[in-house]
């Protein structure tokens, strides 16, 4: 048999087996999540099937109303900060495929694909920083938060941020975090997790801050996924990240 015959007979075999498996076989793909979202009609089930899966898995940490729990650190689902930011770097948006990313897969869960690039170290513990550089850096944290601050501390309080304390690689210069590595927006106190006062800064500054969120890829199904991610977009006040 001739290599041009040969290749003509697997290319038709391939295209009879393409043939079988897509809608000739009668097989659909089902819409992917951000389809769902842009139907008006398939977004409102979707918002509906979702409501008590949020219920059931959510409202124990995010409170059933989505607007966090101070106790629990977990962030507010209904305003227009994100902490982690989407696949969309060039409107700034999130879909709902970004949200069900963390779903899936969780933050510091322990899952391989869980958002886990940033974490609060402990900058007071081993004397990364001594107490006197914690205390200037909170002053300057203060500052940028827009708070009442010490404004004697604040040179010392900018050169820790800047240099030894590392502050700004996680929550940049200007203290805008990094919606890339879910880092927090200094600028913004009211989206803090574990308070934005004084003693909350020193502690988070001393002491470091892990949160975590669960995976939940093995406890729901792709359809529920689909629509817990569009019901916590729902809720948002905001689909802009940056």
């Amino acid at each position: 048999m001739s290599w041009s015959r040969l290749t003509l007979m697997l290319g038709c075999t391939g295209l009879i087996a393409v043939l079988l498996t897509g809608p000739v076989a009668g097989r659909r793909t089902a819409p992917g999540i951000d389809a769902v979202w842009a139907n008006p009609v398939a977004r409102a089930r979707a918002e509906q099937a979702g409501a008590p899966l949020f219920q059931r898995h959510c409202a124990g940490c995010h409170g059933a109303d989505a607007r966090g729990i101070a106790a629990a650190h977990t962030p507010d689902l209904t305003d227009d900060r994100w902490l982690f930011g989407g696949e969309d770097i060039d409107t700034f948006v999130i879909r709902p495929s970004d949200i069900a990313v963390t779903i899936r897969h969780g933050i510091r869960s322990g899952d391989p694909r869980a958002h886990n690039l940033a974490l609060m170290p402990a900058l007071g513990v081993g004397h990364s920083l001594d107490p006197d550089e914690v205390a200037a850096v909170t002053e300057y944290v203060l500052k940028l938060s827009g708070q009442p601050f010490d404004d004697s501390k604040i040179a010392t309080g900018k050169e820790t941020f800047e240099g030894e304390g590392g502050c700004y690689d996680c929550h940049t210069m200007q203290g805008w975090g990094d919606p890339a590595i879910g880092s927090t927006d200094l600028t913004r106190p009211g989206t803090y997790l574990y308070g934005h006062d004084r003693a909350a800064i020193t502690a988070s500054v001393t002491q470091g801050r892990v949160g975590v969120s669960p995976a939940f890829a093995r406890k729901l199904s792709p359809g529920e996924v689909r629509d817990l991610s569009i019901y916590v977009l729902s809720r948002a006040k905001s689909r802009k990240y940056i």
